[in-house]
C-alpha cells in the first residue's frame, strides 16, 4: 500500500490538484547518475507489490509511469507498454522511452542543453523539490517519422512506497487540440490581413480620384493571394493528416523565385524591407511540387522579414549542390538568409510544433510547417544555422528528380494518439 510522504496528503487525494510550472522556466540539468541494477530491481518489486499502483496502472487511459529518484521507469500503464517501440521501458527515462530527439546522446534523457526548457523534466524536478504535484506542457519531437511532433500535458506527483520516494508521472496527448488551435489562428490571421487589403481597395473605388486601373490590378493580386492562403491552409491540414497528394512537375527555379517576389510585393511583413533573389545557374530546374515548395519558401522568407529591422534585406538563393556521390544524387538547395541571430536557448526548439518565439495563441506553425512539408512530403532536408557573426540561414535541399511518394506510415509513437 502507498504511504503518504511526510507533510503531503494521501496519493489519491492529491493527484487531481496540481501546481502549474511557471512559463519561461529554466531547469538546472539534474544528476545523470542511474540506479544500479540491484537497486532498480528492488524498486520495480516495490511498485509491483502495491495494490493501488497496480489498479492505477490498469485503469488509466493516459500514459502513466512510476519513476524512481533517478527518473527511471519502474512501472507503467498498459497503454504505455509500447511507447515508441521500446520493448522494455523499465530502467529507461521518459524521454528515452518516448524517442525524444534530445535523449539520443550517451547520457540520455535530461542531459542535453535542450532539456533545460523541457516541461516534462521541469515538472518532475519541481514535484520532487516542492513535494507537491506539478503540471506542465511538454513539446516533444520524436526521432521517428523524420521528427514527428507531439504536445503533452504532463503531471508529476511525489509518493512514497515502503520508505522509498517515487514520482507518479502521467502524459496526456493534446496534439490534436494544439494543432487545431494553431491551424485556425494562423489561417484567420493571414486571411484577415488579406481581406483588410481587399476592403481598403474596394473603398478606394468610391473615390473620384481613384486610379481604376491600379485598383483593378491590386484587387486581382489580393484576390489571388487570398485563394493561395486558403489552398495553403488546406494543404497544411491534409499534410498533418497524411492525406496530402503531391503533384510533381518540372519547376524552373527562376520562375518560382519571381513568384516568391510577387507574394511579398505588398505583404505587411516586407514593408520597408528588401528581398534580394539569386539563381545559379539561371536555367536551373528541378522536379517537385511547385505549390508546396513555394509554401515552404514563403514561410522561410516571412520569418526572415519578421526577424530584421526596417531597412534590412532578406537574401534568397537557389543553387546546384552535389553530394559528391553519383550524379543522380545531385540536388538543389534554396537558402533564405537574414542578419539576425536566433538565441541559443531557442534554436533547439525551432522545428517543434506550437513553439514560437513571438508568443500568442496559435503561433509556431511556420518552422514546423517547413519541416512537415519539406521533408515528409517533398522528400527534402530542411535545416538552419544561426550565429551573431553569420546571421541566420534557413535552407531546404531537394533532389533534382522528384522522390518516390511513400505511404502514410505511422511511427509506433503515434499509438499515443489512439
Amino acid at each position: 500500500m502507498i504511504a503518504a510522504h511526510a507533510g503531503a496528503r494521501p496519493l489519491l487525494a492529491q493527484l487531481p490538484i496540481y501546481e502549474r510550472l511557471p512559463d519561461g522556466f529554466r531547469n538546472a540539468l539534474p544528476d545523470s547518475r542511474r540506479a544500479d541494477p540491484g537497486q532498480l530491481e528492488r524498486e520495480v518489486r516495490i511498485a509491483s507489490r502495491s495494490a493501488i499502483v497496480t489498479a492505477l496502472l490498469a485503469s488509466v487511459d493516459s500514459v502513466l509511469l512510476v519513476l524512481n529518484a533517478e527518473r527511471q521507469i519502474v512501472a507503467l500503464s498498459s497503454g504505455a507498454a509500447t511507447i515508441a517501440g521500446v520493448t522494455e521501458p523499465r530502467g529507461r527515462r521518459p524521454g528515452e522511452a518516448l524517442g525524444c530527439v534530445n535523449a539520443q546522446s550517451s547520457a540520455g534523457c535530461g542531459a542535453s542543453p535542450a532539456c533545460q526548457t523541457c516541461g516534462a523534466l521541469g515538472a518532475i524536478l519541481a514535484a520532487r523539490r516542492s513535494q507537491r504535484p506539478t503540471e506542465a506542457e511538454c513539446l516533444l519531437r520524436s526521432v521517428s517519422e523524420g521528427g514527428t511532433a507531439f504536445e503533452f500535458t504532463v503531471r508529476a506527483a511525489p509518493i512514497t512506497m515502503e520508505d522509498v520516494e517515487f514520482i507518479v508521472f502521467t502524459l496526456r496527448d493534446i496534439s490534436a487540440e494544439k494543432r487545431r488551435e494553431a491551424l485556425e489562428q494562423v489561417f484567420f490571421h493571414d486571411v484577415l490581413n488579406t481581406v483588410m487589403g481587399l476592403r481598403g481597395w474596394t473603398t478606394r473605388l468610391s473615390s473620384p480620384s481613384c486610379d481604376l486601373q491600379r485598383a483593378a490590378e491590386r484587387l486581382d493580386v489580393l484576390g489571388g493571394q487570398l485563394e493561395r492562403e486558403i489552398r495553403d491552409h488546406r494543404d497544411l491540414v491534409e499534410a498533418e493528416k497524411g492525406t496530402l497528394a503531391v503533384a510533381s512537375e518540372p519547376v524552373k527555379c527562376s520562375e518560382l523565385l519571381r513568384e516568391l517576389e510577387g507574394s511579398f510585393a505588398s505583404h505587411s511583413a516586407a514593408r520597408d524591407r528588401r528581398l534580394a533573389v539569386e539563381v545559379s545557374p539561371a536555367d536551373l530546374e528541378l522536379k517537385t511540387d511547385r505549390a508546396l515548395l513555394r509554401r515552404v519558401l514563403v514561410n522561410m522568407v516571412r520569418n526572415a522579414f519578421e526577424a530584421i529591422a526596417p531597412g534590412g534585406a532578406v537574401h534568397v538563393r537557389a543553387a546546384v549542390e552535389s553530394s559528391g556521390r553519383a550524379a543522380a544524387a545531385e540536388g538543389v538547395r534554396f537558402t533564405v538568409h537574414n542578419d539576425g541571430e536566433i538565441p541559443a536557448d531557442v534554436q533547439h526548439r525551432i522545428f517543434v510544433r506550437s513553439f514560437s518565439t513571438k508568443g500568442g495563441r496559435g503561433r509556431g506553425l511556420g518552422t514546423y510547417g517547413m519541416k512537415l512539408l519539406g521533408e515528409r512530403h517533398l522528400g527534402g532536408e530542411v535545416s538552419f544555422s544561426s550565429s551573431a557573426e553569420a546571421g541566420t540561414t534557413f535552407s531546404i535541399r531537394l533532389p533534382r528528380a522528384a522522390p518516390r511518394a511513400d505511404g502514410d506510415s505511422r511511427s509506433a509513437a503515434a499509438k499515443l494518439r489512439q
